[in-house]
């Protein structure tokens, strides 16, 4: 039997598929780290996305930037938004990032996050 996707990690996937590699989304992001970082996003949601759900990461820990500044402010982007490393673990408590870890409660979800594919450029 085939497990089914949950809504989180299918709206992951549905977002970024509404986004274009070509055309960065939000302020902050240059062209060539945004093509890199959607392929990388996409990339984890494919590998990753159902180990992340069932760990309990959420969208704006992952995909969250400020509604309007974007990137800019760094305490707004969740932990995906300008991913550059390959990814090598997802735990409830942390990801690994390349040679380093993102934990849990870093970043703090701030008030007024939006997913990327959310943002209005």
């Amino acid at each position: 039997m085939t497990p089914t996707i949950p809504d989180t990690v299918l709206s992951w996937s549905r977002g970024l598929a509404s986004l274009s590699p070509g055309v960065v989304p939000c302020r902050g992001l240059r062209p060539d780290e945004w093509r890199e970082t959607h392929q990388r996003c996409q990339e984890f949601v494919e590998r990753w996305g159902m180990q992340a759900h069932e760990a309990g990461w959420d969208t704006l820990r992952l995909f969250g930037v400020h509604p309007e500044l974007g990137t800019i402010r760094g305490d707004y982007s969740g932990i995906l938004v300008t991913l550059s490393v390959e990814i090598h673990e997802v735990t409830p408590e942390w990801i690994k990032l390349g040679r380093w870890t993102a934990y849990r409660h870093e970043p703090v979800k701030m008030p007024g996050m939006i997913p990327i594919w959310e943002t209005k450029r």
